[in-house]
């Protein structure tokens, strides 16, 4: 298991800790348990094969989709990658209006664009230039102008004309990740959310771009702009002319965001496992933002369910650690992709019982017992910040209030009421 970036810490005889550093190492220590594992472990984690999956029935209840192959293989991206950005914006809609704690982080002397502070007329005069508009006598109106091209006629003159804008049909648009915005496969680039259309239906929102009439190329007419007192306009090339210094207020703690990602039978995993990385995702934002220093981790505990006394094997996997940017669609996958918790995560509760030591005490027939209650998960996982060697982890391990347990939620409702939690426990550090 060369090469792998993980921890492994006993707290006592009967509970061990893993730490791994990304979704990458924990499934490679997942694929090398499973092929050197022996005993009861290696039975079960054998039982956890291509069969079982096609023989389980109500697929995509149990798994997201009925589609094999996408259950069995290495996962990379969020099932319901699509959606993400859709059922986050219904958080989203529901926290900001609520949402007045102040956790600012960034306290320093700004300069910004922002009608906020003082106006400095002085960083404005840097760049004074007049403000134009043009009027198309075509369209009877004045016109974007992103569509006006100019060109030199003679000497010092310039006639000024709208580009031809080609018709574009209404179509769908979906949320891309990796380019960060809306994208439109139309226009093939990406496009902005306020120019869109939402459609609500009773289980998504989705999002349009509007139809645009076909515009030929024609001439317009350029002045300058006067305002309601008939005044000229002016504008300046140097955007940032107020000043603000934002309040001071105390400085928080590095914050451990922990989502338990262990979910019983009967969770839905089309339905509900969706909304279990809504609350964490819009309090990332928040704490992203804030500028606040934070963790986040996927938390998968479990306890051993076979003969002997009980057993505890804490797994812990980083999702974003200090100074990372956030992936959301990692955190999806890591704790909302029933085909990545009932494949993946069913072999890898074997793989960490074994490697533990605990072989004796697996029943063959039960991946283990999910320990749910967040008070132990919070416990444990201080207990074994205290055992690292690296400054940082120790000095976190004295805050036990920086040390944030999600609950599990598996509604918009229940992730709105959670998200309000977290943010309210983090105003208090």
């Amino acid at each position: 298991m060369a090469n792998i970036v993980y921890d492994k810490t006993e707290i006592n005889s009967n509970k061990v800790v893993y730490n791994f550093g990304s979704l990458s190492d924990f499934q490679k220590f997942i694929e090398d348990v499973s092929i050197s594992a022996r005993g009861n472990a290696r039975i079960g984690i054998s039982r956890i094969d291509r069969s079982y999956v096609e023989n389980t029935s109500n697929k995509k209840s149990k798994f997201g989709t009925d589609k094999v192959d996408e259950i069995v293989n290495k996962k990379t991206s969020f099932l319901f990658n699509n959606q993400l950005e859709t059922y986050l914006q219904r958080v989203r809609n529901q926290t900001v209006k609520v949402d007045i704690n102040d956790i600012d982080q960034k306290k320093e002397i700004q300069f910004t664009e922002r009608d906020i502070g003082i106006f400095s007329f002085d960083l404005a005069s840097l760049g004074l230039i007049p403000i134009y508009e043009y009027y198309s006598p075509l369209l009877k109106e004045l016109v974007d102008p992103d569509y006006i091209r100019g060109e030199e006629v003679s000497d010092e003159k310039m006639i000024f004309y709208h580009v031809k804008k080609d018709f574009i049909a209404k179509h769908k648009v979906n949320y891309n990740f990796k380019l960060g915005g809306w994208y439109s496969d139309i226009l093939g680039r990406i496009v902005e959310k306020k120019d869109l259309i939402e459609e609500i239906t009773d289980s998504e929102i989705i999002y349009y771009y509007p139809e645009e009439q076909e515009i030929p190329e024609h001439p317009v007419e350029r002045k300058q702009k006067i305002d309601e007192d008939g005044n000229q306009v002016f504008g300046t090339t140097y955007k940032k002319c107020f000043i603000y210094t934002p309040r001071p207020e105390k400085r928080l703690p590095r914050i451990d965001l922990i989502i338990n990602a262990t979910y019983s039978y009967d969770i839905n995993a089309e339905t509900q496992m969706l909304w279990n990385c809504m609350a964490a995702l819009a309090v990332a934002e928040k704490l992203s933002k804030s500028n606040a220093n934070y963790r986040i981790l996927a938390a998968y505990p479990v306890k051993t369910s076979g003969s002997g006394s009980r057993a505890e094997v804490f797994t812990f996997v980083t999702i974003k650690d200090e100074n990372q940017k956030l992936d959301a669609n990692k955190m999806a996958l890591l704790v909302s992709d029933g085909r990545f918790f009932r494949y993946e995560l069913f072999r890898a509760y074997f793989a960490v019982q074994f490697d533990a030591g605990f072989d004796s005490r697996i029943d063959i027939s039960s991946i283990g017992i999910p320990i749910t209650d967040r008070d132990q998960i919070k416990e444990t996982y201080i207990a074994y910040l205290k055992k690292q060697k690296g400054y940082s982890d120790r000095e976190a391990a004295k805050r036990a209030d920086s040390k944030i347990i999600f609950s599990q939620v598996y509604s918009e409702a229940q992730a709105v009421n959670d998200y309000n939690r977290v943010i309210r426990e983090i105003s208090k550090l």
